[in-house]
């Protein structure tokens, strides 16, 4: 009796009929061309990412503050494991503490990490979806991020977006090795290696973002709706068996909470700056989840694209209404594929947005939280209209390529023009100028920063206003936070600083408006300290001041 073989369920179809030469279309012939060169093109893809990754390396600390952030939890855990970093997820800061400890607070080493991590992303790409999908989606989506600026400005900073990036491709090459071994075999001892290996990657994401922890929940949902409940419980299981024994370690070494906590008060908040206007009520949410589309789809992502200039804040309505009808009837195609891999992928992408719309308030405005979607928004774009125009002549396939034409060289020509621009500062930082680039004002804080360091005994605490900043350009000098008005009176503004050991205050003249010289500077510390001066003029002593123009002024405070 011959054997009879289960049928494999839920692959991914895959056309067995040979094309004849003569008939072949331009998807056909770029497929097979893609198929015999691949490794070349993901070479080449390698090698324009690392290009533009070094002609727009930047040796410079943002003024956005949260990098330098990172670099003084990692040094602080570098110092001392016991400074487990909570002010948000924990996994980047440990991982800056290795070539800290053996360096010291090395910028541009520290930065060549976020470089290989975003070689890693491309890799990692390639390695889950190579023989998966189409090579006519796939190389030219790595293409596009290769040369794209706003994936470049993250390969030399030391935000978390390369590193999370990197995870992610790790995580989705995860679940595919998951996916396949569960439709190959139903045998649970054969796969368990590959749902742990997905745990692991999973709890690491989620150490890495706390936004990330909604990729755990997009598993489950996606395995709900095909009817997978053995997959939800195995999902549920493999994170657990790594978050359990964390929590329990983390308990016991560091008693920190969670890293959750403090994160999730402040998204709840309708101001994130101000506890007193209240928590966030449904119609707010909504509101924010209205504002978020049209600040990330109309703006961020055409400016990631090259399409709009950074200065450029205008939002377009219609815009994010045409962007979400294309997304949803691409989710609608996949679906019509029957590619359930692509289904995944697609509900993750849209999924992780609208969690980043609800979640995130309107005023934290910024590229970056969209940008780590964006290699599935395109894989999503481009796999749809692949589908669609394959069955067609190739003169409408020519469409597909404009597309991809138009994204590629928009990213190109942008990197282009910034790599130029940026030339001559790389050139003076690498030099020793590492002042050179930022406007005077800044200039002047953070040379004021440096001689904090470098001149003021161990035992002195400086106020200012962006910390983590001045704690990098002081060389590891500790220095208070200020980040809103604790208070506008003379004897509570001395007791909060006496009470928390502050010997001296760094008033700067950081401009609101980056690009502007109106005489409107961050004021907050000035709006302290104007009445302790107005008050008790004696009890402030003008240390140093650096420049003459938006100078930097530093003060001993003497009790």
């Amino acid at each position: 009796m011959a054997k009879t073989h289960k049928p494999v369920k839920n692959q991914p179809i895959k056309s067995k009929i040979p094309v004849k030469p003569e008939s072949a279309s331009f998807f056909d012939k770029s497929e097979a061309l893609l198929k015999k060169y691949q490794y070349i093109f993901f070479g080449i893809s390698a090698f324009l990412s690392l290009l533009f990754g070094l002609l727009l390396f930047d040796v410079k600390i943002s003024e956005a503050n949260d990098d330098s952030l990172y670099v003084e939890a990692g040094y602080n855990f570098a110092k001392d494991f016991r400074n487990y970093y909570t002010a948000n997820a924990p996994l980047y800061p440990m991982v800056l503490s290795l070539p800290i400890r053996v360096a010291g607070i090395n910028i541009i080493l520290l930065k060549s990490f976020s470089l290989i991590f975003s070689l890693l992303h491309i890799f990692f790409l390639f390695k889950a979806f190579k023989n998966r999908l189409p090579l006519l989606v796939l190389i030219p989506t790595l293409f596009i991020i290769s040369v794209n600026s706003s994936f470049q400005y993250f390969a030399s900073q030391t935000f978390t977006e390369s590193f999370f990036m990197m995870l992610q491709a790790l995580f989705i090459w995860a679940f595919i090795k998951v996916y396949e071994v569960e439709n190959r075999n139903e045998i649970i001892p054969s796969n368990w290696k590959q749902w742990l290996l997905l745990g692991l990657i999973s709890f690491l994401t989620t150490l890495c973002k706390n936004l990330a922890i909604a990729s755990l929940l997009v598993m489950i949902f996606y395995f709900a709706i095909n009817l997978r409940f053995r997959q939800i419980v195995f999902t549920i299981l493999s994170f657990l068996a790594f978050k359990i024994p964390f929590e329990i370690l983390k308990s016991i070494i560091w008693k920190s909470t969670s890293q959750y906590a403090s994160q999730t008060k402040i998204l709840m908040q309708k101001d994130p700056y101000d506890q007193s206007k209240g928590l966030e009520d449904v119609s707010g949410f909504i509101d924010r989840f209205l504002g978020n589309i049209n600040l990330y789809i109309s703006k961020r992502l055409l400016q990631i694209f090259g399409f709009k200039s950074m200065d450029d804040v205008t939002i377009h309505v219609g815009i994010s209404f045409l962007f979400i009808v294309f997304f949803l009837t691409a989710i609608f195609l996949i679906w019509k594929s029957r590619n359930k891999l692509m289904l995944y992928i697609s509900i993750y992408a849209l999924a992780m947005m609208a969690i980043t719309f609800v979640i995130l308030q309107t005023r934290w405005d910024q590229p970056r939280m969209i940008l780590v979607y964006v290699p599935f928004i395109l894989i999503t774009l481009f796999f749809a209209l692949n589908y669609l125009l394959k069955s067609q002549g190739s003169f409408l396939q020519i469409f597909y390529y404009a597309f991809i034409g138009i994204l590629f060289f928009s990213s190109l020509f942008s990197s282009i023009s910034k790599s130029v621009a940026k030339y001559p500062v790389l050139k003076k930082n690498l030099a020793g100028d590492i002042y050179h680039g930022y406007t005077p004002d800044w200039q002047n804080y953070l040379k004021m920063s440096r001689y904090v360091g470098d001149s003021l005994p161990d035992n002195a605490y400086v106020a200012c206003r962006k910390a983590p900043m001045s704690f990098v350009y002081g060389q590891g000098k500790k220095f208070y936070p200020v980040y809103s008005v604790l208070s506008t009176d003379a004897d509570s503004v001395l007791h909060i600083f006496k009470r928390d050991q502050v010997t001296h205050v760094l008033l700067a003249s950081l401009r609101r408006d980056p690009k502007k010289i109106d005489g409107m500077i961050i004021n907050t510390l000035h709006r302290m300290f104007v009445p302790v001066q107005q008050k008790y003029p004696q009890k402030l002593r003008l240390v140093k001041q650096i420049g003459e123009s938006e100078p930097a002024y530093l003060y001993e405070i003497r009790y």
